[in-house]
């Protein structure tokens, strides 16, 4: 995937083996950026949340990683969960590493994490994000996502992920 600022990111399904990479990665972010990632204070990725973030069966919950041509290390994950009590809906989420923010490489992968969404039967897309995130709610829009609902300091947004919906940035 090419960013618009020329460079290339290799772009492939996150899978179980990943899993020290992925905490060694989450280890590397700034504090606030975790903090808004999983919207609360957050030092280091338990056992369980690697369970949770690695079981992945490319269907109901699909994660997908970009990863830095030059040092082979991944630089951003983009995943989705189909919500239990709402099939064909999917929760979104977009992880950036700090250096690597501003880019674009957020909303291109959200859009590629879309494509296969709808590529598994999913109609609808959602993002929660706190309302302080800007660039977070930026992104969101950018990928064609419009406020849903405001809950205290969590915004919600959505869009649909049907074949007739044109994506705003390609």
């Amino acid at each position: 995937m090419r960013l618009p600022d020329g460079t290339e990111v290799e772009v492939r399904p996150l899978e179980r083996y990943d899993r020290a990479e992925l905490a060694e990665g989450t280890a590397r972010l700034s504090s606030n950026t975790r903090y808004l990632r999983f919207m609360s204070p957050k030092q280091d990725l338990t056992p369980r949340d690697l369970d949770h973030l690695t079981d992945i069966d490319h269907h109901g919950h699909e994660a997908l990683v970009a990863i830095d041509l030059t040092t082979r290390e991944g630089v951003a994950v983009a995943r989705y969960v189909e919500l239990a009590a709402e099939p064909g809906v999917v929760d979104v989420a977009v992880t950036v590493n700090d250096a690597w923010q501003g880019r674009g490489l957020g909303t291109l992968l959200l859009l590629r994490l879309l494509d296969r969404a709808r590529e598994e039967g999913h109609v609808t897309g959602r993002g929660t994000a706190l309302a302080e995130n800007a660039a977070s709610l930026a992104m969101l829009r950018r990928a064609g996502f419009e406020r849903r609902s405001q809950d205290g300091q969590l915004v919600e947004m959505e869009r649909p992920l049907a074949a007739t919906h044109r994506s705003p940035t390609r």
